[in-house]
């Protein structure tokens, strides 16, 4: 039994995180992604996936933290455009196709132009021919979950990602969130969205934990 959890979160590249840690790919981490599976858990990768400093650019001095702050999230949002391509091409997804991943507080703008990327790839390398079987667009839409909170062009583009793909957030408690205007911030957001299309949100959030 799952004891409740519906997640758990997860290092980007654990190998650079902690002293001693390999990295997602290698074998060792297997054992809990089969259990993950098998219980019916996702794996929940953060915006900036606790990858440490040294990684990625920093704020630089003199912005007030208002402004230091508008840096460092939206540099996060790019955290997912090199961890997608690598569940994808590593044949993560493959092993273990009742896995889902889930990419939080990451928006939705990246999306479509990373899976029209992959999709080229596999197709000018023949990649089917080593092993990648499904199209990557594909597989990121049988266990790949993204959410929002503001944004609007992501959700023009929902067909391309996948409905069904597209989780809804808040973003409370950070002051990023929409709280307590929350449902002012879906209407703008889903401003022509069909009421199916809307309601989707919510039973993939449910559909994320019992599959």
């Amino acid at each position: 039994m799952n004891a409740g959890h519906m997640g758990i979160n997860m290092l980007g590249d654990p190998s650079v995180a902690v002293k001693g840690l390999k990295n997602l790919g290698d074998p060792s981490w297997e054992p809990l992604w089969d259990a993950c599976q098998q219980l019916g858990v996702g794996v929940h990768l953060h915006a900036s996936a606790a990858l440490p400093e040294s990684c990625r650019c920093r704020a630089g001095k003199g912005l007030a933290t208002g402004k230091a702050h508008c840096v460092s999230t939206l540099r996060n949002f790019c955290t997912a455009t090199q961890f997608v391509p690598y569940l994808i091409f590593s044949r993560m997804l493959d092993k273990f196709p009742r896995l889902n991943w889930v990419f939080a507080e990451t928006g939705l703008g990246w999306v479509s132009s990373v899976l029209e990327a992959c999709d080229c790839e596999w197709e000018k390398r023949h990649l089917w021919t080593e092993g990648i079987l499904t199209r990557p667009s594909d597989l990121f839409r049988r266990q790949i979950y993204v959410d929002f909170w503001f944004e609007t062009v992501g959700i023009q583009l929902r067909d391309c990602i996948g409905i069904d793909n597209i989780l809804w957030e808040s973003d409370f408690p950070h002051i990023t969130s929409t709280y307590p205007h929350s449902w002012d911030a879906v209407d703008h957001s889903l401003k022509g969205v069909s009421a199916s299309d809307r309601e989707k949100s919510c039973l993939a959030m449910q559909r994320i934990c019992i599959d």
